[in-house]
C-alpha cells in the first residue's frame, strides 16, 4: 500500500513525534510519502502535490484548514474551497483529518473567534472530501471527548492521546479502500 500525506502539522507531528503510531495507522509494510509541512494552508497543497498523481496512491491523507483561518494567509472559505477542490479533482482515495480548532489561539487572537473560523473551514473540508468519495474524520469528536488532554501545552497542536484515538479511525478508513498499486491493503 502507498500513502501520500498532505497538509499541515497534524500529520508532521504524527510522523515525527509518534512513529510507533504511524505503523498502527498505516501498517508495517506501507510506503508513506509525506509532503505535509507545519503551518501549511490550502494554498500550499499545489506545491505539496507537485507533479505527483494522487490517484496513483492507495490513499491520500490530508490535514488542512487550521492555518487558513489565520490572517497571515489572507485565505477565505471560498479560496479554501477552490484550493482543496483543485487537488481533489485530480483523483485519488482521500482521507481528511478535519481540523478541530484550538484550545488556545496564539498571539493577540481570540480563541473563540479563531475556532469559529476553523469550524467554517472544517465544514468545507468535510463536505468536499465526502462529495469526492473520500472519508472525513472529525477530529473535533476526539478533542471534545478528551477535553484539555487533547492538545499539547501550546494549545494548538494535538496531543499523543488524541493521535492514539485517531489512529484506529485512520486505519479503518484505509482498510475500506481497495489498493491501486497491487499491494495488499494495510
Amino acid at each position: 500500500m502507498t500513502v501520500l500525506l498532505l497538509g499541515d502539522s497534524n500529520l508532521v507531528l504524527l510522523q515525527n513525534q509518534h512513529p510507533d503510531l504511524m505503523q498502527l495507522a498505516f501498517g508495517v509494510d506501507v510506503d508513506v510519502e509525506s509532503r505535509a509541512v507545519g503551518g501549511a494552508w490550502s494554498g500550499s497543497l499545489r506545491g505539496q502535490v507537485g507533479d505527483r498523481n494522487p490517484a496513483a496512491y492507495d490513499a491520500v491523507v490530508l490535514s488542512i484548514g487550521s492555518s487558513d483561518s489565520h490572517p497571515d494567509y489572507s485565505s477565505s472559505p471560498d479560496l479554501f474551497r477552490e484550493n482543496v477542490t483543485q487537488e481533489l479533482e485530480r483523483g485519488g482515495r482521500w482521507v481528511a483529518l478535519v481540523p478541530p480548532g484550538v484550545a488556545r489561539a496564539h498571539g493577540p487572537f481570540d480563541t473563540g473567534e479563531v475556532n469559529a473560523l476553523i469550524k467554517e473551514y472544517a465544514a468545507v473540508l468535510a463536505e468536499l472530501v465526502t462529495t469526492h468519495g473520500g472519508t472525513a474524520i472529525e477530529v473535533r469528536a476526539v478533542t471534545d471527548r478528551l477535553g484539555p488532554a487533547a492538545f499539547d501545552p501550546d494549545g494548538r497542536h494535538l496531543s499523543r492521546a488524541t493521535y492514539e484515538a485517531l489512529v484506529p479511525q485512520i486505519a479503518a478508513a484505509l482498510d475500506t479502500m481497495p489498493p491501486v498499486t497491487g499491494q495488499p491493503a494495510r
